[in-house]
């Protein structure tokens, strides 16, 4: 597995991480970090949104991102217990850090099936050449494709290109639904107890 390192490009996933890295290491989290992190977050397209819409506001909460880095920046009495604070009734509020999504799911089911379409067109060629029909391959066979893909993914995202990881995403999703195709799809039941969750 690889991972490279770049300074200054972290971002928040969640509130509950600040307040977890405060329990463990405050001294990490000094306003320079918080304030590189919460707009790296901010350019990731997350904000605070309510998650939870039956708790109630308390008095003292962020609504965005704007607000934490308002706060970091210009408050005189700025300490990093006071933004610890305000976070935990932020998080109490029922708020926490969400990302937008960039695309709507019919949309992404559309790329990944042009995907299958160029797979089709692209490898029938190679698989009349080796006489080995795509039905006689087993699901384990497709999962090797799947994980070279996942494997060019990783390489991808060690080089910082994104984009390369993504096309890689969509032609892992693509073999995917075609194991699934000629193997079939196990059903997926939600159980009712989550289908009435607020």
């Amino acid at each position: 597995m690889y991972m490279q390192i770049v300074p200054d490009s972290h971002s928040f996933g969640s509130l509950s991480n600040i307040e977890v890295h405060y329990d463990i290491q405050p001294e990490e989290l000094t306003p320079e970090y918080l304030l590189i992190g919460f707009r790296n977050t901010l350019e990731r397209g997350w904000e605070i949104q309510k998650i939870n819409k039956s708790k109630k506001d308390l008095p003292i909460i962020f609504k965005s991102i704007d607000d934490v880095i308002h706060l970091i920046e210009n408050d005189p009495h700025f300490s990093l217990s006071m933004l610890v604070s305000i976070i935990r009734s932020t998080i109490a509020s029922g708020y926490d850090l969400k990302c937008e999504r960039k695309m709507e799911r019919t949309e992404v089911y559309e790329r990944i099936d042009t995907e299958r379409q160029y797979q089709d067109l692209r490898w029938t060629p190679r698989r009349a050449a080796n006489g080995v029909a795509d039905n006689e391959k087993p699901p384990a066979e497709w999962i090797n494709y799947m994980e070279f893909h996942l494997t060019e993914a990783k390489n991808a995202v060690y080089h910082l290109n994104d984009e390369e990881a993504l096309a890689q995403v969509r032609k892992v999703a693509a073999l995917a639904v075609r194991c699934l195709e000629l193997h079939g799809c196990p059903e997926r039941v939600i159980p009712e107890e989550l289908l009435n969750e607020e």
